[in-house]
């Protein structure tokens, strides 16, 4: 049985009852964190490369923004990873969410253009895949395809959403990527 760490993307929170997390949990333990992307990159990085290294994993997944997250603390740690529709480009995927204000319980929060300029696009380097559905409403498959593609085997699938619907389809191509 392997272990991996999920990572979740921006306005989520790790929840082991999420779909993907239990299917993820049919390849072994599956640990995360709630990640705060209003943060700077590098604090980010930092606070998750240290929790991720707590837990010394066989797998870091990630969607969304937790799919860039994935792509760099591979890229770091030489820990294989799956990136399941990354943003690729977080400076101009987070833009359109600067914001100051309060959160849906009504404490403060703020997203800065600087914070957002912190975040660079997805490295080209680390043994990682990219699972894509042709569906998602919020980052153009084609777009992730023709960025990834070449540094990375990228995999679509028909359909789907943002949220990923294939995750029980993808499980066995996860296997023969933590296999290599």
């Amino acid at each position: 049985m392997s272990s991996t760490y999920y990572l979740h993307g921006f306005g989520s929170r790790f929840d082991p009852t999420n779909r993907k997390i239990t299917t993820l949990a049919k390849l072994g333990s599956v640990r995360g964190h709630n990640i705060d992307y209003m943060q700077p990159a590098e604090e980010v990085i930092e606070d998750s490369l240290d929790k991720l290294m707590q837990v010394n994993p066989d797998l870091i997944v990630g969607t969304s923004m937790g799919g860039w997250l994935a792509g760099v603390l591979g890229a770091e740690t030489g820990i294989p990873f799956v990136a399941i529709n990354p943003v690729v480009d977080p400076s101009r995927t987070l833009k359109p969410l600067i914001v100051e204000g309060e959160d849906l319980q009504g404490n403060p929060c703020e997203l800065t253009a600087a914070t957002v300029a912190s975040y660079y696009p997805f490295v080209q380097s680390g043994g990682g895949i990219v699972l894509l559905d042709q569906g998602d409403e919020f980052i153009p498959w084609r777009e992730t395809f023709e960025a990834l593609d070449g540094y990375y085997p990228v995999h679509t699938f028909p359909g789907g959403n943002h949220r990923f619907t294939h995750m029980e389809e993808s499980l066995a191509l996860i296997r023969e990527h933590i296999a290599q």
